[in-house]
């Protein structure tokens, strides 16, 4: 994982470093590798990856928004945090799909939480998944499965390649495809969220292209799937 800050403000670019370090020290994780930079036209010219991004607002050059928009053309699972003392650029961060806002100075304690989180949906966004099928294994990245839906005592998968028949059963598939990114809107049907395109009653719609699929949505669950995804919405946009 490749952790980059921008910012022109060397305490802050430290804090974080010293901040992200902890936390990973202490889930006993690999640490990530870390770069600081402080204007954003000298982080876009680096071509390496990146996973997550802390950018200041203001700072000499283009400023954070138009950085953060730049990275995530580039890479569309970075999760950004703006970190700045001008709350006023709110809104226009959260038109790129800024991941979450800090003020400054920095709060440890929200800053672990909102990282914990980012690291979640990252790598669940990012993961890849063995899907074993009468011909043999397959691999497919999370963010390819639109839908998992219950046949007898399989599965079908409908992803963004084609229908996979795997052999294992709902259940599994329940247990390994988790919020944030993926719901089980009814006994027979697993959604991805990226892929929602309208909410009914008894129906959730997801749409790929030109594929549309008509997933069953248990009634009781209408509520709590309808906020469930408004949240999503949020930390995604």
């Amino acid at each position: 994982m490749r952790v980059v800050f921008c910012d022109d403000d060397s305490r802050i670019t430290a804090q974080l470093t010293a901040y992200i370090s902890e936390y990973f020290r202490s889930i006993g994780g690999i640490q990530p590798e870390m770069a600081a930079y402080t204007s954003g036209d000298e982080l876009l010219q680096q071509e390496q990856r990146v996973d997550l991004a802390f950018l200041d607002v203001e700072m000499p050059g283009q400023n954070g928004i138009s950085v953060g928009a730049a990275l995530k053309a580039r890479s569309p699972h970075v999760k950004i945090f703006m970190v700045t003392s001008y709350p006023d650029y709110l809104d226009d961060a959260m038109r790129f799909q800024v991941f979450r806002y800090l003020s400054k100075p920095i709060e440890k304690d929200r800053l672990l939480r909102n990282l914990k989180d980012a690291l979640y949906q990252y790598n669940m966004e990012t993961r890849e998944f063995s899907v074993l099928t009468a011909e043999g294994i397959v691999v497919r990245r999370a963010e390819e499965i639109i839908c998992v839906e219950a046949t007898q005592r399989k599965s079908l998968l409908h992803t963004t390649t084609g229908d996979l028949l795997s052999t294992d059963g709902i259940e599994h598939w329940r247990q390994m495809l988790t919020l944030p990114c993926f719901y089980a809107s009814h006994r027979s049907f697993i959604v991805n969220m990226r892929f929602v395109s309208a909410i009914e009653k008894d129906v959730v719609i997801l749409k790929c292209g030109e594929q549309q699929i008509r997933a069953f949505l248990t009634r009781r669950r209408y509520t709590h799937f309808k906020d469930t995804y408004l949240m999503y919405l949020e930390s995604t946009r």
